[in-house]
C-alpha cells in the first residue's frame, strides 16, 4: 500500500463530481474524486483533499 503525504505533488488525470460523498474530520463532505497517477499506478483521491481553488481546474470526466 502507498502512502501520500502533505506537500506531495500528485498528476490528476481526471475527475468525476458524483461519486461516494465523503467528509473529513472538520465536518466538510464533496462527492468529488479525481484519479491520479503516482510511482507508475493510479488512485483516487477524495476532493475533500483538495485546496477549494484547484476543484474547478478544467480536468475530463473519468470514463464510466
Amino acid at each position: 500500500m502507498g502512502r501520500v503525504w502533505h506537500g506531495d505533488v500528485l498528476n490528476a488525470v481526471c475527475k468525476i463530481a458524483d461519486g461516494i460523498s465523503v467528509t473529513d474530520e472538520a465536518g466538510g463532505h464533496s462527492s468529488i474524486w479525481f484519479r491520479v497517477d503516482r510511482d507508475g499506478g493510479t488512485a483516487w483521491m477524495p476532493g475533500i483533499r483538495v485546496r477549494p481553488e484547484q476543484l474547478d481546474d478544467g480536468l475530463p470526466r473519468c470514463p464510466d
